[in-house]
């Protein structure tokens, strides 16, 4: 199918409010700061590379064309010239991940190619590419190691134990930043139902099912899990069972995701084609790679280090 270059795309355009918010509590919180110096000096990105490509096949032209090409394009269409090194590695689940700022690696889970429809991976290609665009991959990586950073660091003179507010905070942000990534994804694709279907693959729809979906019947199940909000019991349960995960329950993916696409949110970006902010509203974002800059005043961008030019920063 034809899809639509969104030539301009930033991503504030499309940015989920729960991520904004969470992302504003966790760099409010004692000891971020001191955590990403600490995961920077001491090559934590590096082992984490070393780990994810050590034992995975790489995706290049040459080797595997039509897998190259999807990534390519889905890049293209985000407006992400940034195209990050891609891996297939062997499981059967439908599963993806990013890794690396500076030079971002795409691992796909070998369960994403046989399962998934041409338009269901450009939706989780996209997702993954929503995270790099977006600025996630950091705070990502430093979430798969902070419980072992007290342990690997302890002994280091001056550097405190990393307090549990922020691996709280660390990980709901996490969670939240997932809605925006599916946002991205939803772009790349182009196609709502491939989302969906792709959601309902990831939600655990065995095989022999995967040639009669009906997607409407889990948009209405989305719609009556997001309708426990209105219960103060219901809204605890849901926070309490979830707690502990990096990801938030599929069915409230599909909740958020089709809420945004029914009041237009989708559609009002890919109309416009060129996507230009505007608006006089505080919060700011890197030139260089679309990070949301919580405070307005930093002078690096805490994602990609770029030096931030007030004058060439993007409002939104």
């Amino acid at each position: 199918m034809a899809r639509t270059v969104l030539s301009g795309l930033q991503a504030q355009a499309y940015e989920h409010p729960f991520d904004g918010r969470a992302l504003d509590t966790l760099r409010g919180t004692p000891g971020l700061e001191m955590a990403v110096r600490a995961f920077n000096q001491h090559g934590i990105e590096h082992f984490l590379k070393i780990q994810y490509t050590g034992s995975n096949l790489r995706v290049t032209r040459d080797n595997l064309p039509e897998i190259h090409a999807t990534v390519a394009e889905a890049a293209t269409v985000l407006d992400l010239t940034l195209l990050p090194e891609i891996y297939l590695q062997e499981g059967g689940a439908i599963n993806a991940f990013t890794s690396g700022v500076e030079k971002p690696i795409l691992v796909l889970n070998a369960g994403c190619i046989d399962h998934l429809t041409e338009d269901e991976l450009f939706f989780v290609v996209g997702h993954e590419l929503g995270h790099i665009k977006s600025g996630h991959v950091l705070y990502h990586q430093m979430g798969s190691v902070l419980p072992y950073m007290s342990e690997i660091f302890g002994a280091i003179p001056g550097l405190p134990l990393l307090s549990k507010a922020l691996e709280v905070a660390l990980l709901n942000w996490q969670r939240m930043s997932e809605l925006t990534a599916d946002r991205a994804g939803l772009l790349a694709c182009q196609s709502r139902d491939a989302a969906i279907s792709a959601m309902i693959k990831m939600a655990g729809l065995p095989l022999k099912y995967h040639s009669s979906i009906n997607t409407e019947d889990f948009i209405a199940q989305a719609r009556e899990f997001k309708g426990f909000d209105t219960n103060p019991l219901d809204r605890i349960a849901k926070i309490l069972s979830i707690m502990g995960q990096s990801h938030p329950w599929t069915v409230m993916r599909a909740a958020e995701f089709d809420h945004w696409t029914s009041a237009g949110g989708y559609d009002r970006i890919v109309t416009a084609r060129t996507i230009r902010t505007q608006g006089d509203q505080i919060a700011r974002f890197c030139p260089q790679c679309g990070c949301r800059l919580a405070f307005g005043d930093e002078r690096y961008c805490p994602s990609c280090g770029h030096l931030i030019d007030a004058a060439a920063s993007i409002a939104s």
